[in-house]
């Protein structure tokens, strides 16, 4: 852990997936869209999306329990990486999100998505929702490779026929 960051980290978690997919399909398929409830079974919808997937564009993340946080995103790199980083209850509920889609070869691509809650109110956080934070992250990236994985098959369903 880093030690100079200064919130402590109060609910993390990271996993990965390698799937048979291109960079530029799963970037293509789950974030450039910016329709990112189509993978998060937490958000209801994106709102006031400022732009595209890029550094510095910002959105309304409406979860599914009516609670609206807003997020700016930044390290974006076009197919590789994104990162969302929000906070709440001023600055007491601090998200930070990463999703890096990193090729392993020809045909494989690994896909790692991390989501943490930091800040005071965090500690509340995690002792409340600190599954729901694991469950979240993880079906998010199951649903990303899912949404890939069909994209893929429609795609060489297309090619073959």
């Amino acid at each position: 852990m880093n030690e100079a960051k200064a919130d402590i980290i109060m609910s993390y978690c990271k996993t990965s997936a390698i799937i048979s997919a291109p960079p530029t399909l799963i970037w293509n398929t789950c974030l450039a869209p910016m329709q990112w409830q189509d993978w998060d079974h937490n958000l209801h919808q994106l709102r006031n999306v400022s732009g595209k997937c890029e550094n510095g564009t910002t959105a309304i993340f409406v979860q599914k329990d009516g609670r609206e946080f807003m997020f700016t995103l930044h390290d974006v790199v076009k197919d590789r990486s994104v990162m969302f980083s929000g906070q709440a209850l001023g600055g007491t509920l601090k998200a930070e999100g990463k999703i890096l889609i990193t090729p392993i070869d020809n045909f494989s691509t690994r896909i790692e998505y991390s989501f943490e809650l930091s800040g005071t109110l965090g500690f509340v956080m995690a002792l409340l929702r600190k599954r729901d934070v694991v469950e979240g992250t993880e079906s998010g990236l199951r649903n990303m490779v899912k949404m890939v994985e069909e994209e893929v098959q429609a795609t060489d369903f297309v090619i073959m026929n």
